[in-house]
């Protein structure tokens, strides 16, 4: 019997869908405030100097943002020594991600990335046709030898999160230095230091003056974490000047709104509170961990302001299990480690001491344990 129906007509897209692990997303069974520790956000307010610069520009909805971003890059080079003419931002380092990948990859060139490398970088390669390539890790760690030798003659960009997005874990600089000095330079290499500050201001500084003057270098660096400014989505990027006026086509055209931008700019008026409040945070990472350990849940090693934690001998199973209780008896969501050979950890942010300790309370109360 021959069918009357005539076959579905609808657009091609290039781009299919990834496979994502979800957040819990249904209600609190009992009422709980939710406690969101699953995106790696700061959990302190705007500091009043902030405040005050988003109250202002809200007044005044109808006016764009500088396009280049003229007043925050000349706040960022002051604070941080580098050249302005150096510097462009985005919306969310994000975006900026998005920029080099499409400037310098297309369907049948190499994206290199670690093993466990940070989701977005994947996201990148996916968008633009380019072929993924994973170097191998050492201990959850980016290992340079490992990229090294995946560099191919089809390489066109490596992506390399320090601290990395879900491990926590970070390369040295001296590792750093060697895997600038043995690169070949037509291969991009973008270091991601969305996380830097939990690391340490040297550290930081020192990864910047290593991509000074070099010609195939890029850090990557966002206000989202050690500023607490996630919600207005404002990113920036040392980068060799010869690529910036590329890279402002495929931007979006101003995309940094007036708001975030100065709300950019006050934040960075206001350092020594940035400093203060990273401190805490580095604090409460190396208090957690340490309580963490002593109920059987380890971490990895974490330069960041997130831990990833698996209880010790336990698989998959189990851990799915831990995120469920902590959302049912504690309001917390957690993230599910979404990368392949991951699936037995998970990661969370450090909140506040307060929160921290919540949350240690009912990781307590799962495994069985009191906390010593």
């Amino acid at each position: 019997m021959q069918s009357n129906e005539k076959p579905v007509s609808r657009p091609t897209t290039y781009i299919e869908a990834m496979p994502v692990r979800g957040r819990i997303s249904r209600q609190q069974p009992k009422g709980l405030p939710i406690i969101n520790l699953g995106y790696n956000e700061l959990p302190y307010g705007p500091p009043p100097s902030v405040k005050a610069a988003i109250d202002a520009v809200g007044q005044h909805p109808n006016t764009y943002g500088g396009p280049g971003c003229d007043a925050l890059r000349a706040a960022l080079g002051k604070t941080y020594n580098l050249d302005p003419d150096t510097l462009i931002c985005g919306n969310g380092s994000e975006e900026l991600l998005d920029v080099i990948g499409r400037s310098f990859a297309r369907p049948g060139d190499e994206i290199l990335i670690s093993q466990f490398g940070y989701i977005q970088f994947q996201m990148v390669a996916h968008r633009v046709g380019a072929d993924l390539v994973k170097a191998p890790e050492k201990e959850f760690t980016a290992d340079v030898d490992g990229i090294l030798a995946g560099v191919s003659d089809f390489t066109k960009v490596i992506f390399l999160a320090n601290p990395n997005n879900p491990t926590g874990t970070v390369l040295p600089v001296s590792e750093l230095e060697r895997l600038v000095q043995s690169l070949r330079g037509d291969v991009v290499l973008v270091i991601d230091l969305a996380y830097g500050e939990f690391t340490g201001e040297a550290y930081c500084a020192a990864v910047h003056e290593l991509a000074k003057g070099r010609e195939n270098i890029i850090v990557t660096c966002t206000f989202s974490k050690a500023f607490g400014l996630a919600g207005l989505r404002v990113g920036w990027a040392q980068v060799p000047a010869w690529m910036l006026p590329g890279f402002y086509v495929t931007r979006g055209m101003g995309s940094v709104n007036n708001m975030a931008q100065n709300a950019a700019i006050a934040a960075l008026a206001d350092i020594d509170l940035v400093r203060e409040r990273v401190a805490e945070i580095v604090s409460e990472r190396d208090r957690v961990a340490l309580a963490l350990k002593s109920m059987g849940v380890s971490s990895t090693p974490s330069g960041s302001n997130f831990l990833m934690a698996t209880i010790e001998g336990a698989g998959a199973e189990r851990t799915e299990e831990l995120v469920e209780y902590l959302f049912d008896e504690g309001g917390f969501v957690v993230n599910r480690t979404r990368e392949a050979g991951l699936e037995h950890f998970l990661r969370f942010s450090l909140g506040t001491p307060e929160q921290n300790d919540q949350f240690l309370d009912c990781v307590s109360g799962f495994v069985g344990q009191r906390i010593v």
